[in-house]
């Protein structure tokens, strides 16, 4: 008979005006024994609270006061995984829920397979299924970060084992506003580490109810790039092997560049700091994976080549970028060496894919 695995779900709230009350009881609503909600007050008392805390007063509910002074879940959420004790921890968005059934779903998958890591299914409050990672079809566990693309999970929703933490040297990047996971769920995802993922099983959901998300605040992309420039420096990437240094700079280019300079230009907010910015990037993309830019479409490489380009031309780069919203299907889709068409990571194994999901 398999164990029953203990579980610290963190959650971080920085306004009492969040749904936080909605995030604990959906953790706690399926009754599973050694389940504890660390709830970290980051910048409030927790007399912010006191209807939440009278409500679940003889539940596994543990509350701390936590202040840094930075606009970042980054130092509450390490404070509470600090705080963890149980076999297995997680975090969670105060505006953030779990479907019903999910905790006990994945307390058993934890208590019969011992992963290191067990990855979340996400869905939008909206209904809208995320569907990350793009995992071979059928492969639920054991999973590998290249074969499987990991990295596209950026947030690492995951129930992980409580001492993977230290024997990876896993932290949130601290002191940057945005991207504070980039380096943790990367580390995790192409460490060798037992990752498991059941994208059917029922789902953490993430909440639309705020106003604002302190992670969706405008910034400059100078300033949206700070943790990810700081991955690209990292010895532990730079001399991984090369399948592995591919893979996570391919979606380095496509989720971290191409994803918000096509958005920024469909806006008209790409300004030239943006693109130079943005250009500092592919190139170092490109000196840790060269060919990392090989399986992109013709209308994706456009923009990527004028980027890579030095001195960076910023208008032609704009016009790349503003023409890849009118380009056509087979643009945006095949690349530009049709045997790369059958790339795990071209446009057109993604398309196929995401259509045939999960």
């Amino acid at each position: 008979m398999p164990s029953v695995p203990t579980v610290d779900v963190v959650i971080a709230v920085h306004d009492p005006s969040r749904p936080l009350i909605r995030a604990v009881q959906s953790v706690l609503h399926d009754g599973v024994d050694g389940v504890r909600v660390i709830v970290v007050c980051h910048g409030l008392s927790i007399s912010a609270f006191a209807d939440a805390r009278a409500m679940f007063a003889a539940s596994p509910v543990e509350w701390i006061e936590f202040s840094d002074g930075v606009r970042s879940p980054t130092g509450p959420f390490t404070r509470g995984l600090r705080a963890a004790t149980a076999d297995y921890v997680t975090i969670m968005g105060s505006d953030d829920f779990v479907q019903p059934g999910a905790v006990a779903t994945a307390v058993a998958h934890l208590g019969a397979d011992a992963p290191d890591a067990l990855v979340l299914p996400l869905q939008h409050q909206s209904g809208e299924i995320l569907r990350n990672p793009l995992t071979r079809r059928g492969h639920v566990r054991s999973l590998d970060g290249v074969r499987d693309r990991l990295a596209y999970r950026t947030a690492p929703l995951a129930y992980l084992r409580r001492g993977i933490l230290d024997e990876l040297d896993l932290e949130l990047t601290a002191d940057v506003p945005a991207g504070e996971d980039i380096e943790f769920s990367a580390k995790l995802w192409y460490s060798g580490a037992r990752i498991d993922f059941h994208p059917s099983d029922p789902a953490y959901v993430i909440g639309a109810d705020a106003e604002t998300r302190v992670t969706a605040a405008p910034r400059g992309a100078r300033v949206e790039l700070t943790a990810l420039r700081l991955l690209l420096t990292r010895e532990w990437l730079t001399t991984a092997s090369a399948s592995v240094r591919r893979s996570l700079m391919i979606k380095v280019l496509r989720i971290h560049v191409l994803g918000p300079v096509l958005r920024r230009a469909s806006s008209n907010t790409l300004t030239t700091d943006d693109l130079h910015a943005y250009a500092e990037v592919v190139r170092a993309a490109l000196r840790i994976a060269p060919r990392s830019s090989r399986p992109f479409s013709r209308a994706d490489r456009d923009v990527l080549d004028v980027l890579a380009t030095t001195p960076l031309n910023s208008a032609a780069a704009l016009a790349a970028a503003t023409a890849h919203t009118s380009a056509g299907r087979i643009a945006r889709l095949i690349p530009r060496n049709p045997f790369a068409v059958v790339d795990r990571e071209g446009s057109f194994r993604r398309f196929l894919r995401y259509r045939s999901w999960p």
